[in-house]
């Protein structure tokens, strides 16, 4: 049996992630981020979305460990009523592109569509993310997460209150 390529190494950690997601394991999936590790949502139609900073635009999500820790454990609570019950998500990804192979971090672009089902409504968010992995043994840690919905506004969805 031959070694997985870098490119399967990488697409089993995301969809992995996703499924960590769809099945509402939050604390699984935080455990995937390294120490110092970043999520963020950038607000639809901000200027240049993918080097935008979070000290100097809007976003609609800029979580460290701290307050990521945070906001697992709200949507866990079953007093957060916005997300209990929990919400059926689908977190479909596609066109997984490695986009550098130097240096500790590896950058990782993707497209994604979430879909989210709550009180009969599906709505969906559609966008591109941009990762900065870190190996870590056979594995890797997530040291940045940036989703930026390809939307004009948030109109439609009404808001985030899943994780994308």
């Amino acid at each position: 049996m031959s070694a997985k390529s870098e490119r399967e190494e990488v697409e089993e950690f995301l969809y992995e992630e996703a499924a960590l997601l769809d099945e509402w394991n939050l604390r699984k999936w935080q455990a995937l981020f390294a120490p110092d590790g970043e999520y963020m949502i950038v607000t639809p139609n901000i200027e240049n979305p993918e080097t935008a900073s979070p000290t100097k635009s809007l976003f609609l999500v800029a979580d460290d460990q701290e307050r990521l820790t945070q906001r697992v454990e709200r949507l866990l609570d079953k007093a957060a009523h916005v997300e209990f019950p929990h919400s059926k998500t689908r977190h479909c990804l596609s066109n997984i592109r490695i986009e550098s192979n130097g240096g500790a971090a590896l950058g990782v672009r993707a497209n994604f569509v979430t879909y989210r089902t709550k009180n009969d409504e599906t709505t969906y968010f559609p966008g591109h993310v941009i990762y900065e992995l870190k190996r870590d043994g056979q594995s890797f840690r997530i040291h940045r997460k940036r989703c930026i919905i390809d939307t004009d506004s948030l109109a439609m969805q009404g808001k985030v209150s899943i994780i994308l």
